[in-house]
């Protein structure tokens, strides 16, 4: 990795002299290789070279927004696609990846990023996917599956969304429904774990603790299997208008 990390430098240094758009865009290609390598550092100090002389460069900004999410800078992350906003307020990508970036930590403002993208993007399954998980975590249960819906409309096979479905009517008042759209995916071997798991929640929300049990013993210990099904028991769902 250490030779590509230096070939890509010398690289970015053999543009000085050009002119400044040529530079830019040769950057551009870099901070692509690097990203493709699996080298943000690099990736970065290639487009802070850019974004020195061309602050306003969209495509640096998205890339740098990119680097620093593969880098764990999620702070720097969020900076950057919001700089890559300013520039271009209509930017479907960069208000994907800032709703991704807000997903878990502030609902209200990622929904209205994948808002916007699918707005724009009705086709757009993982947007709708992520919206509706934002909705969910703001306990909007019947909005959320209507963004699962449209995934769903778009790609019926779409594993993620049919599980977030799932457990958005277990939590929502329709525990049964969601049990037995889980189980089908686990029968079938699609979500591996989490998949199981989330039908021991929805078991256990329709009153069937046993078989909840009996499914979160598969990978937990008894002590663990224990405590789950205690906090299972404390989720108090509210039906779906």
């Amino acid at each position: 990795m250490r030779w590509l990390s230096v070939t890509l430098l010398l690289s970015a240094l053999s543009a000085c002299g050009t002119p400044v758009q040529q530079a830019g865009s040769s950057n551009i290609r870099i901070a692509d290789a690097a990203l493709s390598s699996g080298s943000p550092q690099v990736a970065l100090q290639v487009l802070e070279t850019t974004l020195k002389t061309e602050p306003r460069n969209l495509e640096a900004l998205l890339r740098q927004g990119k680097a620093n999410v593969m880098a764990g800078n999620t702070a720097a992350a969020d900076v950057s696609f919001r700089r890559a906003i300013a520039v271009d307020s209509s930017n479907t990508e960069a208000h994907a990846a800032l709703g991704k970036l807000l997903l878990t930590t502030n609902a209200i403002e990622a929904e209205t990023h994948f808002a916007m993208v699918a707005d724009r993007e009705p086709g757009n399954i993982q947007v709708l996917n992520n919206l509706g998980v934002a909705r969910d975590l703001q306990g909007k249960h019947a909005e959320a599956q209507a963004a699962y819906g449209k995934a769903l409309a778009v790609n019926p096979s779409l594993a993620s969304a049919q599980q977030n479905l799932a457990l958005s009517l277990a939590v929502s008042g329709r525990p049964q429904e969601g049990a037995v759209m889980l189980n089908q995916l686990a029968s079938a071997g699609t979500g591996g774990r989490k998949v199981r798991d989330n039908l021991a929640v929805a078991l256990a929300l329709s009153g069937d603790t046993a078989l909840a049990g009996q499914v979160l013993r598969e990978g937990l210990n008894p002590a663990d299997t224990a405590a789950a099904l205690d906090g299972f028991r404390a989720l108090k769902p509210q039906a779906t208008p």
